[in-house]
């Protein structure tokens, strides 16, 4: 099955609104949270399927209006069902001067003999603040399908004002790799990636120097400044949940300090970190 999401935000009267959508079965795109009380805007990729089957491909085209501030949500967990043929889904990103956008999915959980491609193109211009993650999860784990999957690929890339600035292109082959070993997952389940590109990234990894000074409980992690104005976050665990939680706080702590740096920029501390207080580890 072909399917398409569209999605354009603007700024009006100081505030975000959705400009444009576009979307056919099985996904539709709705309002998220509170539209009065932020300035930036919420929204929701829903979908009536129960995961993306074989020979699905997904085209989704985001484009962020100069100065608006999309904070983008998943459903729940993204499932991959058994394949023959493999299923794709292909992401263009546009995010304008000073805009920010903000997507941090559920995880994706591969079953069984799955076989999926997903391609990222993030497009961004002077100012422009990107919060991006990812999570990817062994299998079904209570059905004993750890890295049962046949194979995923994963290549985004990311351009500031023209210039490629960040490739990464990872290829999850189980049966062809000891992908539970060293350079892989180590022993773990899940995976998880962030990338926070902003014009105070590099200032910012500063201060995390100073913060991550100790370990988290169940999650082995490091971060690196991978390329200009540009953070990169991975980390390791064994729950999909605990994972997302751990990224939604790194991105709430990004997003404080551009708020910091760049005051009424962004959304308030308050507003930020609201959903996510109790989440903190």
């Amino acid at each position: 099955m072909e399917s398409e999401i569209k999605l354009s935000v603007c700024v009006e009267g100081g505030k975000t609104l959705l400009k444009d959508s576009y979307y056919n079965a099985p996904y539709k795109v709705v309002h998220y949270g509170s539209q009065r009380s932020n300035k930036h805007i919420e929204l929701i990729i829903m979908s009536s399927s129960p995961g993306i089957m074989d020979e699905d491909h997904l085209n989704i085209d985001i484009d962020v209006a100069d100065q608006a501030h999309l904070h983008l949500y998943s459903q729940s967990y993204n499932k991959l069902h058994p394949m023959k043929h493999g299923a794709s889904q292909r992401t263009v990103v546009h995010v304008g001067h000073q805009a920010l956008l903000q997507y941090i999915p559920h995880p994706i959980t591969p079953f069984k003999d799955s076989i999926f491609t997903t391609v990222n193109h993030v497009h961004l211009q002077s100012g422009a603040t990107l919060l991006w993650g990812d999570i990817i999860c062994a299998g079904r784990i209570h059905r004993n399908e750890i890295f049962e999957f046949q194979k995923m690929h994963s290549t985004t890339k990311i351009y500031r004002e023209g210039q490629l600035l960040y490739i990464d292109n990872q290829v999850l082959k189980p049966k062809e790799q000891p992908i539970d070993k060293l350079l892989f997952h180590e022993g773990h389940t899940h995976q998880a990636t962030l990338i926070f590109a902003s014009e105070y990234a590099s200032e910012f990894k500063k201060e995390l120097d100073e913060i991550f000074r100790s370990e988290y409980h169940d999650i082995t992690f490091g971060f690196t400044r991978c390329a200009h104005d540009m953070i990169l976050f991975r980390a390791l665990g064994d729950n999909g949940d605990l994972l997302y939680n751990f990224l939604k706080t790194i991105a709430s702590m990004c997003l404080d300090f551009v708020a910091h740096k760049r005051p009424n920029a962004v959304a308030s501390d308050e507003e930020i970190m609201a959903p996510f207080e109790k989440e903190l580890l």
